[in-house]
């Protein structure tokens, strides 16, 4: 069996055992090249979590060091997720959540692709042996820097550099990222801002979905792609663009904290060491942060600003690439079309 040392696996645990902790565990010992060592760290479990963990870790292929932590306080999956990585000590970091199951190339392949970027991504397929609700687009995505805005890469399907983990500020240097959206998202917009991304289009995770898990949502099926419900979106936003807006521009405004923070800190690594990393300093990202600037303001000139941007990027703005006219039409009624989208906003407070 192959092996890379520079390869750190890492997982996150809570409450597990009953969810199929094992088929995972199974999943990663059998992949084509092993890692050089597996960090698990658990959120405080009341189940049989940490005796599950302890058994693989006695029986771990030869040569493969499982590390196993127990929080003494929960810390939620952002904060656990970026402590467990922290913990790592390979070069490159494959997250893995508790209950899916990888492809046994996974890790080779990502290994393979990466290159000297900072994060390589693959594709996951949903699957439910419980009878959750699941939607799977084929397409292939895409994963640039104004995309990731509105959606991300999930962390399931990622491999990072742990070098990426010196540009992404801690829960206490700039906690409403931390607040607003999920470890995941940081990840890729981080590597997305240093314009260091590269895409596997191959389903190498078989994503699990059942509705106890903690990022399930029900599918919405005004989001199917069809005529009728662009009509419905369109329409919602409209008569609720200036309830929905305020709190859009709370959200972005975290967004557009962080992306400057991922700036400073690559060109202080720059400074200090050259050519060591990739910078910020590049056209999509000055862009990027011009159109969160929009994004965190309201009014006919914000507006027009996030079009101007939503047309120039239309061609990578969405999921897939988009042909004119669809996606000229698509980029000017996309910001009321994000109302609906970011409904849940001014829902929950």
């Amino acid at each position: 069996m192959k092996q890379d040392k520079t390869i750190s696996v890492v997982m996150c645990t809570y409450n597990g055992a009953s969810r199929h902790l094992r088929e995972q565990l199974d999943s990663i010992f059998a992949q084509t090249l092993l890692p050089g060592e597996i960090v698990v760290q658990d959120d405080c479990s009341t189940d049989d979590t940490m005796q599950v963990l302890h058994e693989y870790a006695d029986r771990a292929p030869e040569g493969v060091a499982m590390r196993i932590v127990q929080n003494t306080a929960q810390m939620g999956i952002n904060a656990n997720f970026f402590s467990a990585m922290r913990r790592a000590e390979g070069e490159l970091i494959a997250v893995s959540d508790q209950d899916d199951i990888w492809m046994p190339t996974k890790l080779e392949e990502q290994r393979d692709a990466i290159g000297s970027r900072m994060m390589c991504v693959c594709r996951s397929e949903p699957f439910s042996d419980s009878g959750a609700e699941i939607r799977f687009d084929r397409r292939t995505p895409n994963c640039n820097l104004i995309r990731l805005f509105y959606a991300s890469m999930m962390g399931h399907c990622q491999m990072l550099r742990r070098q990426l983990l010196d540009v992404i500020p801690t829960e206490q240097e700039l906690p409403e990222i931390y607040r607003r959206t999920c470890y995941d998202v940081m990840t890729a917009t981080a590597a997305a801002a240093l314009d260091s991304i590269v895409l596997i289009d191959r389903l190498l995770v078989k994503q699990r979905r059942y509705e106890q898990a903690a990022t399930y949502v029900r599918v919405d099926h005004h989001r199917v792609r069809r005529a009728d419900n662009a009509l419905y979106m369109i329409w919602y936003g409209v008569c609720n663009y200036r309830r929905v807006k305020p709190w859009m521009n709370a959200h972005f405004a975290a967004r557009r904290d962080f992306l400057e923070w991922v700036w400073c800190k690559s060109m202080t690594a720059n400074c200090e060491a050259p050519g060591t990393m990739p910078t910020a300093d590049n056209r999509i990202f000055a862009d990027g942060i011009r159109l969160l600037h929009n994004e965190c303001r309201r009014g006919l000139t914000a507006l027009l600003g996030i079009e101007r941007y939503y047309i120039k990027y239309r061609h990578t703005l969405f999921y897939t690439r988009e042909k004119d006219p669809v996606a000229l039409l698509r980029a000017m009624v996309h910001p009321f079309m994000q109302i609906y989208n970011y409904r849940y906003l001014a829902q929950r407070q």
